[in-house]
């Protein structure tokens, strides 16, 4: 299946699409194809979208909690949904965390719960994010009650947003048949685990600003 929506190159992008790219490449290691489609059709939801992508998911960026716990939601999310995109993604993102090819293959069933190579906290955000994601964590006692007693009321929100952010982009991916680009650049994702900061993201956001009123100018200018 090719992909169903077209999305410029870095050479092709201008304005506000030119900087989204710009800033998925600083933020999140690559600009994925997603990012692409979004940025030519509609760039300034692309610009939040991956604003919220990167303050989600990465580390330092916005979210104060343990960025492997995220991951794990990221991962399971995409894997409960069978979006082979996002799973490949959030795959090879969990690498660079940290996460290891065994713990990727026990999440794929339900052995992660028995594994010893996850701990109480992984166990209970990865069974969450499968209720979540299965929409019956509004009726699961048992699975809220055991996030409660794992994690603070922060960590909830933070992995019940990774949970549900990707559950959103799941369905983006698979309802365009957005093609998966090579492992070998996923793997920049990479580059974008540390070394970043929410100063510095808060910065760069600012830039929106100025492009944006200056495209609308031209927008108005030209009817």
């Amino acid at each position: 299946m090719s992909q169903r929506l077209t999305g410029l190159s870095h050479e092709e992008a201008t304005g506000t699409a030119k900087l989204v790219y710009e800033a998925s490449d600083r933020f999140l290691g690559r600009t994925a194809n997603l990012q692409r489609i979004l940025a030519t059709h509609s760039p300034y939801l692309a610009r939040w979208f991956g604003g919220l992508v990167a303050a989600v998911r990465q580390p330092d960026l916005g979210a104060t909690t343990d960025s492997r716990l995220r991951g794990l939601a990221c991962i399971k999310t995409s894997m409960v949904n069978a979006c082979e995109y996002c799973t490949a993604h959030t795959s090879v993102f969990g690498q660079g965390l940290g996460i290891s090819d065994q713990e990727l293959e026990a999440m794929m069933d339900d052995s992660y719960k028995t594994n010893p190579l996850f701990n109480e906290r992984d166990r209970a955000a990865i069974a969450w994010s499968e209720a979540m994601t299965q929409n019956t964590a509004q009726r699961d006692k048992e699975t809220w009650e055991n996030m409660k007693a794992n994690f603070t009321d922060t960590e909830i929100v933070e992995i019940s947003m990774a949970c549900a952010m990707f559950n959103m982009i799941n369905r983006l991916n698979d309802s365009f048949w957005t093609e998966l680009e090579t492992e070998e650049y996923n793997q920049k994702q990479w580059k974008a685990v540390s070394g970043l900061s929410i100063d510095e993201i808060e910065a760069y956001a600012g830039r929106f600003g100025e492009v944006g009123a200056a495209e609308r100018g031209d927008l108005a200018a030209a009817e």
